[in-house]
């Protein structure tokens, strides 16, 4: 039998085959195949998830994060308005312990001995414990160099007992509100102009030293 016969024989027997025989073949690779894509979605699924869930995550800290900087916020709104949430009121009142001061020293002292001055001093003195008790308390003046953060001059007096530049009387009382100036101190300022001299001369006798040293090195 020749080649061309044998191919024809094969072929004809393929042809005759059965078509069960073929379906199995085609269902042997389709399933393989219809696997490989199930995987590969279910990958691409499991990674658009994960994706997602590190979104939430990042949006649910930076949520949290600002909640809390609102919580600190509000906290500390608090505290303040309960340190100095008075403090209109509690200026108003000082202008009561002004006039109680001030009808205290132009009181004559022979009125001091009677039961409603001593009244009307006890009532002065239950007023300033229940101000400091909010946490009101004075600014210290005399005897103390003249800061401007606490002090207001009203007055420059010249003297030569007193250093340059220190409180020598007040006008009006300072005080401050939780460490916080709620009114400077009205004061008089002393100007010591013989203690300027002495200064100025001293300053200079210092230079002349320091230049002569100076050039008995060079």
């Amino acid at each position: 039998m020749s080649e061309e016969e044998k191919s024809q024989v094969e072929k004809t027997a393929e042809q005759n085959q059965p078509s069960e025989f073929k379906a199995d073949a085609t269902e042997t690779t389709a399933p393989a195949e219809e696997q490989t894509r199930d995987i590969e979605s279910l990958q691409q699924e499991m990674e658009k998830q994960k994706k997602l869930a590190e979104y939430h995550l990042t949006q649910w800290k930076r949520t949290a994060a600002d909640l809390e900087n609102y919580r600190k916020r509000v906290d500390r709104e608090r505290a303040e308005w309960l340190k100095f949430g008075q403090a209109d009121l509690i200026t108003k009142l000082l202008a009561i312990l002004d006039d109680f001061e001030r009808a205290f020293q132009t009181m004559p002292a022979a009125l001091n001995s009677l039961t409603w001055i001593e009244g009307l001093a006890l009532i002065e003195r239950k007023l300033r414990l229940i101000m400091e008790q909010q946490g009101l308390k004075e600014i210290e003046a005399v005897g103390k160099p003249f800061d401007p953060s606490v002090h207001q001059a009203v007055k420059q007096e010249e003297n030569t007992t007193y250093p340059d530049g220190q409180v020598i009387a007040i006008v009006q009382r300072g005080y401050t509100l939780h460490d916080r100036v709620l009114r400077p101190a009205m004061v008089v300022v002393s100007k010591n102009t013989q203690n300027n001299k002495a200064a100025e001369e001293t300053r200079a006798a210092e230079q002349a030293d320091n230049q002569e040293e100076h050039s008995t090195t060079k």
